[in-house]
C-alpha cells in the first residue's frame, strides 16, 4: 500500500474552497480540518504532494510515483 498525501498553504486550499458553488464543506471547517489532519508516519509507505499545481500536473506527478518513473 502507498499513500499519497496532498499538501497546500492554507490560502491555496481555502481560495480553492471559495472558487466551489454548492460544495459540501464550507471554509469555516478549513481549520478544524487541517488541525485534524494527521501527516504519514515513519512506518507508513508514500508521499508527499504539493496540491498547489494544476490538477493534470498533480495526476501527472502521482502517476509517475505509482509506476516508479
Amino acid at each position: 500500500m502507498l499513500f499519497l498525501q496532498l499538501t497546500a498553504d492554507r490560502e491555496v486550499l481555502a481560495e480553492r474552497l471559495r472558487g466551489r458553488s454548492g460544495h459540501f464543506m464550507p471554509e469555516t471547517l478549513l481549520d478544524s480540518q487541517l488541525a485534524t489532519l494527521e501527516p504519514l508516519e515513519p512506518d507508513e509507505r508514500g508521499a508527499l504532494l504539493d496540491a498547489a499545481p494544476a490538477p493534470e500536473e498533480i495526476v501527472r506527478t502521482a502517476m509517475k510515483l505509482l509506476t516508479g518513473l
